[in-house]
């Protein structure tokens, strides 16, 4: 791992660094190619940037270099209109940047002026959010992405709502700072008092919901936190290990991911967590689909498939050693997955990956 660990990127950091050699020369190779303009590709046809694979396999749709930087978040109503967001971070700038594609290709989108870098996209009936860092939180309203203020400067990582006036987001810095959730009533965002609880955290990574009474969050050190429509509680993990995003299909049925030199993988059935670790890398982000299959992805260009109900996950070539740092899809396909140079100092450089079937 690369120490000291910064701390905007320690949830990036949270899990198995690339091998050295090949994310460095990769890296590179993008910062090379890729410094005035994004490259993208149509989604139609054979791609072959990275690996030469037919459309049937991961491959590069897009690839940003240090003017852009990395993405981090990918997520879409419908195939025909999928959003990724993230940006470039350095010692004094933040910069986020959103891209939006159409069903063939991949455009850049505006932001407003001084938008910080971006974490996490999510839709709620209807409505589009994006948080991102220094307490950034943006909706999509007549065309356009107006930031509304949130009360906190601390990095937001994650947001999920189960109707437009019903939103959570979370966040905290990863270090030393209390973890940071906040609700959206409609109108305004207002802080939200976390109950006690036994793990250690010092930040709120991801948070999703079958229903509005039915809402979990997952953090560092295990942490996991559960919304029943009155309260929030703690559900022990049974780990210390840091999970870092989760996805579900019902109430009974979430995966959620993390670990740091290797994978994590915990499972809510309705009324415990429980899981296990494995060899594969760390990961970082989660999908499940509609019959319970599962995308998961991570450090060293990691993508793996869970199968519905299955214990040991099975790897898919990425054709990318840069770390992917989460993942959407759609029943019968496509697939999108994000990430980039992540676990290395900024400047970074961007990648997102699409399968199709």
């Amino acid at each position: 791992m690369i120490t000291p660990r910064p701390r905007h990127l320690l949830p990036l950091l949270l899990v198995a660094c690339p091998r050295a050699d090949d994310a460095a020369s990769e890296a590179t190779a993008a910062t090379q190619t890729t410094t005035t303009a994004a490259t993208t590709t149509p989604s139609t046809g054979a791609l072959t940037e990275t690996t030469g694979a037919p459309a049937a396999e991961w491959v590069a749709a897009l690839k940003l270099g240090v003017e852009h930087g990395a993405l981090l978040s990918v997520w879409g109503p419908n195939p025909d209109e999928v959003y990724a967001v993230g940006g470039q971070l350095g010692p004094d700038l933040s910069r986020g940047i959103l891209f939006v594609h159409d069903g063939l290709t991949w455009s850049e989108s505006p932001l407003p002026e001084g938008t910080p870098a971006l974490n996490w996209v999510t839709g709620v009936g209807g409505e589009l959010w994006v948080v991102g860092h220094r307490g950034a939180a943006l909706r999509r309203e007549d065309g356009l992405w107006v930031s509304h203020e949130t009360g906190v400067e601390v990095m937001l990582w994650g947001i999920w709502g189960a109707a437009p006036g019903d939103v959570w987001a979370v966040g905290g810095d990863g270090a030393t700072e209390d973890p940071t959730l906040l609700h959206w009533d409609g109108a305004a965002w207002s802080f939200v008092q976390l109950p006690p609880y036994q793990a250690t955290s010092r930040g709120l990574f991801k948070v999703w919901g079958s229903a509005a009474d039915d809402v979990h969050i997952v953090a560092d050190g295990g942490l996991t936190l559960r919304w029943d429509g009155a309260q929030w509680q703690e559900q022990p993990s049974g780990s210390s290990i840091d999970l870092i995003s989760l996805w579900g299909r019902s109430s009974a049925e979430i995966i959620a991911v993390g670990g740091r030199a290797n994978a994590h993988i915990a499972r809510w059935d309705g009324a415990s967590w429980t899981g296990e670790t494995f060899l594969n890398p760390g990961l970082n982000g989660v999908w499940v689909d509609g019959s319970g299959h599962a995308t998961l992805v991570g450090a060293q260009g990691t993508i793996l498939a869970l199968p519905p109900g299955g214990s040991t996950p099975e790897p898919e070539q990425s054709g990318t050693f840069l770390l992917l740092h989460a993942v959407h899809g759609f029943d019968g396909g496509p697939r999108f997955a994000v990430g980039g140079s992540l676990n290395q100092a900024p400047p970074y450089v961007g990648i997102l990956l699409e399968h199709r079937p």
